[in-house]
């Protein structure tokens, strides 16, 4: 059975649509609060596929499905017509730059290998006009670089796809944005610099912007859409969704983004343009560390393209320009903390990206570095803004500067020549090793996992404290063992370890409960307290995310035992192997009463 129709099952046999009054879901249950018990059918629910027990408690019915319960909770809620993310509890809260660095991660994914490899001829290119083998006024260079530049140009159709995927919205209206923001008429407008903006209905004025190899506006514009589209969708009629969902979500989302979004995302890079023409009159040096400190960042968000004019007016009025060297700085350094990364991952497809991004850094080109490395590694972005800082502080000192605009490549030294050499080779040295040695330093080495997978697994104790076997635990979801075979803690410090080594798979964002995945495919879920789903985070503090390399030693959390009890809470932490089909046998591997330290090995399972 579909998931769809899986969720139209449970609806049917707990009353129906009408006898529930809301539903949500924790790591493994669909919870539902019913206006009548009475009605739900527990042997129908119970032969439903995927359902692997029901409880009523708390007066909650609570269907039992397992750690990948969101994909049944997401169709249940759409025919409930609930809000799916705003009933999985309160969201873990983030600070807004890492929100927008994982956000922007999780966009360029999948686009990385078209940046990459994009980049790689880019830079090279570069690299062969500056040592004058090839003019970049030939036919073969001209048709290199379209293959070359057509991804970065066109950057916004890349993003817009992948964003949809984000935002979970259409895909195809979010392409059609960004070919709202690159329609020739609007690039027409910028070449010909006759107007500054349109005119809609004669009163509404359009800024005419250059949107190519631009980041942020399509980002927002493409989330503006997602919400757009949702509400509209669900404000019409069934029947007129098919043909007015699209037509109106685009019109609107085209105006938001056309008139405040992309207008808005220019006006910040010129105002961060203006800032730094400003240091300049106060300080080249103070210019040399703010500059190096966001320009990473700057380019990350597209707002580095707001600072060339600064380098050609410098150009124009003195001859030369200190600017450009220190974004050869923060290239360089960029390029440091990505090759420090090929020291960290273990895979060839992760260590032919890192290698081939750090190669493309070199050359010039960092946005494969950026969008498909550092922004998965937040310390090693910090380590090159750090390293982009330094640098730049440095060279700004000794004044050093370039008398023509030229992309800031390794190819790019030969114009440094004349008195300011040293000081920009010294300068490459500084943002390469310090943010290399920073990364190094900062970013913990992943588990090897090109090593031979074993037929076993072993569990051990996740915190301080006595150990309980699963039958004695206060919930018959993990007593009967519903969820799979495991045991419980009782911690006495509320220090929460992992149970094996492997990859974090799930963070709730309740923050109780933790998925984790071995090497070998074996599906651990490390669950704190017993009906804890319902603090809404309150008493945990949680030190992974989803993707994190995890091993016995790894704290994963924080519990405030004393906070949760006064909840009326219990704070017993179970673990359980959800996928027991992997399992040939489960047994204990000591006598395993009384109190264990964390990371006692307590039980170990054989695999089949």
């Amino acid at each position: 059975m579909k998931h769809e129709d899986i969720a139209k099952q449970i609806i049917k046999d707990v009353g129906g649509a009408e006898n529930i009054n809301n539903a949500w879901h924790c790591m493994t249950r669909l919870r539902f609060n019913l206006k009548d018990e009475k009605k739900v059918d527990y042997a129908a629910l119970e032969k439903i596929p995927k359902v692997v027990g029901t409880k009523y408690q708390s007066d909650q019915l609570q269907v039992v499905i397992g750690t990948d319960v969101a994909d049944y909770f997401a169709p249940l809620a759409k025919e409930l017509g609930l809000d799916e993310n705003s009933q999985q509890g309160d969201t873990e809260k983030k600070g807004a730059v890492s929100l927008f660095m994982d956000t922007v991660s999780g966009v360029f994914g999948p686009i990385v290998p078209a940046i990459a490899g994009a980049g790689m001829i880019k830079g090279l290119m570069a690299g062969l006009v500056a040592l004058n083998v090839i003019s970049n006024q030939t036919d073969t260079y001209l048709v290199i670089d379209m293959i070359a530049s057509g991804v970065f140009t066109f950057l916004p159709f890349f993003v817009a796809a992948s964003a949809a995927h984000i935002f979970k919205t259409n895909q195809y209206l979010a392409i059609a944005i960004a070919a709202t923001l690159q329609f020739p008429t609007m690039t027409n407008a910028v070449a010909e610099g006759n107007i500054s903006a349109f005119r809609l209905f004669g009163l509404v004025p359009v800024p005419v912007f250059n949107y190519a190899g631009t980041v942020i506006p399509i980002i927002f514009a493409v989330l503006a859409l997602s919400y757009i589209y949702r509400w509209v969708d669900k404000v019409l009629p069934q029947v007129l969704r098919t043909v007015f969902t699209p037509t109106i979500s685009l019109f609107v989302a085209g105006l938001v983004t056309l008139t405040i979004i992309g207008p808005i995302s220019i006006h910040l890079g010129n105002l961060l343009a203006a800032g730094v023409a400003g240091l300049f009159t106060i300080s080249p040096v103070l210019a040399g560390i703010v500059v190096g400190a966001i320009r990473p960042i700057a380019i990350f968000t597209g707002l580095h393209h707001a600072m060339t004019p600064i380098a050609l007016q410098n150009f124009a009025n003195q001859g030369y320009d200190m600017l450009m060297p220190m974004m050869f700085m923060a290239n360089m350094a960029i390029t440091g903390a990505t090759a420090a990364i090929y020291t960290k991952v273990k895979t060839k497809e992760e260590k032919s990206i890192v290698l081939s991004s750090a190669v493309s850094g070199i050359l010039g080109i960092t946005e494969p570095a950026l969008f498909g490395i550092l922004s998965k590694y937040k310390k090693a972005f910090i380590a090159a803004t750090i390293g982009s800082s330094v640098a730049s502080a440095f060279i700004s000192f000794f004044g050093v500067r370039i008398y023509g605009y030229i992309l800031s490549s390794i190819f790019s030294l030969p114009a440094y020549i004349g008195q300011y050499f040293i000081f920009a080779v010294l300068g490459i040295i500084i943002a390469l090793v310090l943010s290399f040695v920073l990364t190094y330093m900062l970013v913990p080495k992943e588990m090897d996992e090109d090593t031979e997978l074993t037929n076993e697994v072993d569990l051990h104790a996740v915190s301080k404290g006595d150990y309980v076997p699963l039958e004695d635990v206060p919930d018959e979801v993990f007593s009967t063992k519903m969820m799979g075979e495991g045991f419980a803690i009782n911690s006495t410090d509320g220090a929460v370890f992992s149970p094996v080594s492997g990859t974090v798979t799930t963070v709730f964002p309740s923050k109780h409960a933790i998925g984790i995945k071995t090497s070998n495919g074996v599906e651990v879920l490390v669950h704190m307290g017993i009906d804890t789903v319902a603090l809404n985070g309150q008493g945990f503090e949680v030190f992974v995310k989803e993707g994190d390399k995890v091993s016995v030693e790894t704290k994963l959390a924080q519990m405030d035992l004393a906070y949760i009890r006064n909840q009326g809470k219990e704070t017993m932490i179970i673990v359980v192997i959800t996928n027991m089909d992997r399992v040939l046998s489960f047994s204990g591997m000591r006598d395993l009463e009384g109190q264990h330290p964390a990371g006692t090995l307590l039980e170990r399972a054989v695999l089949n």
